[in-house]
C-alpha cells in the first residue's frame, strides 16, 4: 500500500504509517481485515454509504450485515474525530449503534462502539458478546 502511494516504508517512522494520506493506510487496513473475516463460503464484498443531500453530504467508510442488522463502520486513523457522518447514518438509519474503528481503547459510549485497530480481527466476537 505504501508503494500504490508512493511512499518508501523508510520514509516514515512506523508510528506515522496509519496516518499516511489521510488516513488511507487505515482504512485499508481494515478493509481488508473485514473482507478476511467474512464468513466463509460467501462472496467478500465491501460496501460504503455516502450521501450526496445538497450542502449536507457525508460518508460512512464501511457497512456490513450482523445479524440482519446493518452496522455502519467508520475509520480514524487516531484518537480522535466528530463522528458526524456515523451519527448521520445511525439517525437516518435507526441503527442502534455504529462503529468506530481507531486507535482508541475498547469502549462503548452513546451508541458507539469503539475497537483499536490491533483488536479489528476480533469485531465479529466483540458483537456477539453485546446481543
Amino acid at each position: 500500500m505504501l508503494n500504490a502511494l508512493g511512499l518508501a516504508a523508510f520514509d516514515l517512522p512506523v508510528s506515522d504509517f496509519l496516518f499516511a494520506h489521510e488516513g488511507a493506510l487505515a482504512e485499508q487496513f481494515v478493509g481488508q481485515e473485514l473482507l478476511a473475516n467474512q464468513e466463509s463460503g460467501t462472496t467478500p464484498q465491501l460496501h460504503f454509504w455516502a450521501r450526496e443531500a445538497l450542502g449536507s453530504e457525508a460518508e460512512v467508510d464501511f457497512v456490513f450485515c450482523y445479524q440482519c442488522k446493518v452496522i455502519p463502520v467508520e475509520v480514524k486513523s487516531g484518537t480522535t474525530g466528530a463522528l458526524r457522518s456515523l451519527r448521520l447514518f445511525m439517525r437516518e438509519n435507526n441503527s442502534s449503534f455504529g462503529v468506530r474503528i481507531s486507535q482508541h481503547p475498547l469502549s462503548f459510549v452513546d451508541g458507539i462502539l469503539s475497537v483499536p485497530l490491533y483488536m479489528i480481527h476480533e469485531l465479529t466476537r466483540i458483537l456477539e458478546s453485546m446481543t
